[in-house]
């Protein structure tokens, strides 16, 4: 007996299944790719800046001891002139630059301003990354952290959340970690969850790396 072969109509039901799949993946494919450009991006900032304040640790933590030590009423801007450039940061017009700008939790909610994510100075790279800065005392040690730092490396361009292109650090006497480092590797997996967690944790996960 002869082999039948496939007619003209089922051909283009396979063709059709087939195209519809590919712009059904095709989201997911470009987001993924995406987000892989701003991880890369994310570690490339934080090495160069663990790098940095390696070099901050052994010339310039005395200054800050100083500052504290100090009489002066706006202790927050001294230490920030001191820190800013191992932020690789400069200071922009914020009116022009940054003006509206702003970032939030990934699950949507709102960073108030007594969180120790929420930046109160900013700055900007070169290369048009984001840098927010906030000081958190004179109390702090190499376990404690002194300030904390955020980058969005995605400038200006949304989607302006923290664990997606927004990333961070606390910044300590010696040296600096990624928000969620002292946290195990399932903690932070619970914690780094897109639909539930604020996304901080996710600036230890991808360093660690941990899966898009």
């Amino acid at each position: 007996m002869r082999k039948r072969g496939f007619n003209l109509v089922e051909i283009m039901i396979v063709v059709a299944l087939i195209v519809t799949t590919i712009i059904l993946c095709l989201p997911a494919m470009f987001n993924n790719t995406k987000q892989a450009r701003l991880v890369s991006v994310w570690k490339s900032v934080f090495f160069e800046t663990k790098s940095n304040f390696e070099i901050f640790a052994m010339n310039e933590s005395k200054k800050i001891d100083c500052i504290c030590d100090s009489k002066k009423s706006n202790k927050d801007e001294s230490v920030y002139e001191i820190i800013r450039p191992y932020l690789n940061s400069s200071e922009p017009d914020e009116k022009k630059v940054l003006k509206g700008y702003s970032y939030k939790y990934y699950n949507g909610k709102r960073i108030m301003p007594n969180s120790i994510y929420y930046a109160e100075k900013f700055g900007m790279q070169e290369n048009g990354i984001i840098v927010g800065f906030r000081w958190l005392g004179c109390n702090c040690s190499s376990d404690t952290p002194c300030a904390t730092a955020v980058f969005d490396v995605n400038g200006k361009s949304k989607p302006n959340v923290l664990g997606k292109d927004v990333f961070g650090i606390y910044i300590f006497k010696n040296g600096i970690e990624a928000f969620g480092y002292n946290m195990t590797n399932k903690e932070i997996e619970k914690s780094c969850n897109f639909k539930k967690g604020n996304g901080a944790s996710c600036s230890e996960y991808y360093l660690r790396g941990g899966k898009l």
